[in-house]
């Protein structure tokens, strides 16, 4: 073949291009389950049992136990909202426990179940508040049937018990403070069961907030006299404002 024909015939050659790259998947995210929204009212009426604040090694501890009566549940799975606000505990855990036949707080004793929680910005419209305000910071925790269920079993009253662990505020005094968050239900504040802390040389307990009633709340410390003049937390006049207010001072 001549050099012109060889020319003529490379010019005449299709051209090929490259196939296209192909585009790299983007890993997909899930989507979230569907929650409806809560329109009932709750069908039980809960209560604050018990807090307990214990203040150690640099942190302070709160664990918060709400009691659920049977009330009106049908065998639904209950979502609550509990509020802690901004900056938030270091670390939270949520376990439902049986309350005996005819006892008003769990046993120690009792571990129960553990129970899943997911960190939210404000309250969603799929969960029932609980403790403190719809808008503040907190966790939805979720009680599935089956284990309200098994917790209902021994005397139609089951509790949760939620614990936190924060970075201990020591004030001048040497005090270190802790604000627990109350609650109302059906437009009714949490009765407030009673306060205690662990080992510690003294405390003190009080409602805050803006229409806070501030008369001294009994507290009971390991191996320490009632303060005299404080009313059983049963008995103070509660508002749906209110938070608890405590202060421990420890060896």
């Amino acid at each position: 073949m001549t050099r012109l024909g060889l020319v003529v015939l490379l010019l005449a050659a299709p051209v090929v291009k490259p196939a296209p790259a192909k585009p790299t998947a983007k890993p997909t995210t899930p989507p979230r389950p569907y929650v409806p929204a809560v329109t009932a009212p709750l069908p039980v009426l809960p209560s604050i049992a018990r807090v307990k604040v214990t203040a150690a090694a640099g942190t302070i501890s709160v664990v918060e136990e709400v009691n659920l009566p049977r009330g009106e549940w049908k065998g639904e799975t209950l979502r609550f909202h509990i509020a802690f606000g901004a900056p938030g505990p270091r670390a939270v855990d949520a376990h439902l426990v049986e309350v005996g036949d005819g006892s008003l707080e769990p046993d120690d004793a009792e571990t129960g179940e553990p129970l899943a929680t997911e960190r939210v910005p404000r309250r969603p419209p799929s969960a029932y508040a609980l403790l403190g305000k719809d808008a503040m910071a907190g966790f939805v925790v979720t009680v599935k049937p089956d284990a309200m269920t098994k917790a209902l079993a021994s005397g139609n009253m089951a509790a949760l018990r939620i614990r936190s662990i924060a970075d201990a505020t020591v004030d001048a005094s040497g005090a270190t403070s802790a604000v627990v968050r109350l609650g109302s239900a059906r437009g009714v504040p949490l009765t407030l069961g009673r306060i205690m802390t662990g080992p510690a040389q003294r405390a003190e307990a009080e409602l805050c907030g803006p229409e806070a009633d501030a008369h001294p709340l009994a507290i009971t410390v390991p191996g320490k006299p009632r303060q005299p003049d404080a009313i059983a937390p049963v008995l103070s006049t509660r508002h749906a404002s209110d938070d608890l207010c405590v202060r421990v001072w420890t060896p």
